[in-house]
């Protein structure tokens, strides 16, 4: 468990990351012609029950960076470090988006007992097992806790073909349990949020285009801006479509963090060491993370911004050497420029770039798609087979 020390040095910085939050939003508000910015958050793989105080630090430097909403798996820890996480995440001014995303959910029948050792802190508590019954008692708890966002309810490498009526139920076992509180799928491209979009309240489209060199400046990636842009329109033109908002969930980490990412775009061979691939890979620049952000939003008015991810960025919590972390004065320089794109104002109207190439570039950006499919199947079989939770996992789709 935190000291006392440290929860009362969180409870102290709450008040003034929510002084400088508003700064940041009214000189966002008040840019000549600027559209209004959307909270942005970060995915984290933290283990709360080993390293609690670590992970508290870590929050609050999510919170110093600009981040208001943080995804964290509401699993594989004890209800008492969930809710001193969540208790935490309040105090900064925080919210917590829960994820659950897990097959069993919606391709097992609500009878099945095969949630009840994934999720067996709630199975203890509520003496249940079935899956439906283990389900409600899982976002009832959840909804009561003072900083809940809402649930990742499931991510776009776990979705089958033909799951499309187990997600949909699911879905809704969710809602009935929680009506107050948004449901997020991610997709990762449009075809996905097309079969999805209607079930949930946002579909986080997903936008990764940096692979091996760098997309800046803009006037010489051109298409690749272009096809950046042309994401964001679709994906706010099926939003639209069914009544709903949109999301997206942006770069922050590097494809050659492990080889098989490497490899599923091109870049690294069967030979390739975990250093050699990772050496021919890029981070974003702050520069084209600012970019990725401001293009999202000159051509989308999303509600919610998810970065992918923290440990990626800020540098790992945990044991996981499936992918190599940040340390040191790289982590710190990924962390502040990553920083710097989060709390930047928003784009003024001006800022857009002209678009006469968007559908040449959707059409480049539609046949890359094929490079990740092998991919993600060894990436799911990969995780099941070692059951690590969210280190390096389901993110990594190509685009652009």
């Amino acid at each position: 468990m935190p000291s006392p020390r440290l929860i009362a040095r969180l409870r102290r910085t709450a008040l003034a990351a929510l002084i400088a939050l508003a700064a940041v939003l009214a000189l966002g508000a008040t840019s000549a012609g600027a559209a209004s910015l959307p909270p942005e958050g970060i995915f984290e793989g933290c283990p709360l029950d080993t390293e609690m105080s670590t992970c508290l630090e870590r929050l609050q430097a999510m919170r110093q960076g600009g981040m208001q909403v943080v995804v964290i798996p509401g699993y594989g820890a004890s209800l008492a470090s969930l809710s001193t996480y969540a208790a935490a995440a309040h105090a900064l001014g925080m919210s917590v988006m829960w994820e659950l995303s897990s097959p069993g959910w919606w391709q097992d029948p609500s009878t099945a007992t095969s949630m009840d050792g994934q999720f067996a802190a709630y199975a203890a508590a509520c003496g249940c097992v079935e899956n439906g019954q283990l389900l409600a008692y899982v976002v009832h708890w959840l909804a009561a806790q003072p900083a809940t966002y809402g649930y990742y309810a499931a991510d776009d490498s776990m979705l089958s073909p033909g799951d499309q009526a187990g997600v949909a139920a699911y879905v809704n076992a969710i809602k009935q349990a929680d009506p107050s509180h948004t449901v997020m799928i991610g997709a990762a491209d449009g075809a996905q949020a097309g079969q999805y979009q209607g079930m949930a309240d946002l579909i986080g489209t997903e936008i990764y285009p940096v692979t091996n060199a760098s997309l800046m400046p803009v006037a010489a990636n051109q298409d690749m801006w272009d096809s950046v842009a042309q994401t964001a329109i679709d994906a706010q033109s099926l939003a639209n479509r069914d009544g709903k908002q949109s999301a997206f969930i942006l770069q922050a980490f590097t494809w050659g963090d492990n080889v098989d990412d490497g490899q599923a775009i091109g870049v690294c061979s069967p030979s390739d060491t975990q250093l050699s691939c990772y050496d021919k890979l890029q981070y974003p620049s702050p520069s084209a993370q600012l970019q990725l952000r401001n293009e999202t939003l000159l051509h989308a008015h999303p509600k919610l911004i998810l970065w992918w991810s923290f440990p990626g960025t800020y540098g790992q919590a945990g044991s996981d050497t499936y992918s190599i972390y940040p340390t040191g004065a790289t982590a710190a320089a990924r962390w502040a420029g990553l920083s710097r794109a989060v709390q930047a104002p928003a784009p003024g109207a001006t800022a857009r770039r002209p678009r006469a190439r968007l559908a040449v570039a959707a059409a480049a950006s539609h046949r890359k798609k094929h490079h990740t499919r092998k991919h993600h199947r060894k990436r799911r079989k990969h995780h099941r087979k070692h059951h690590l939770r969210r280190h390096g996992r389901h993110r990594r789709r190509l685009r652009g």
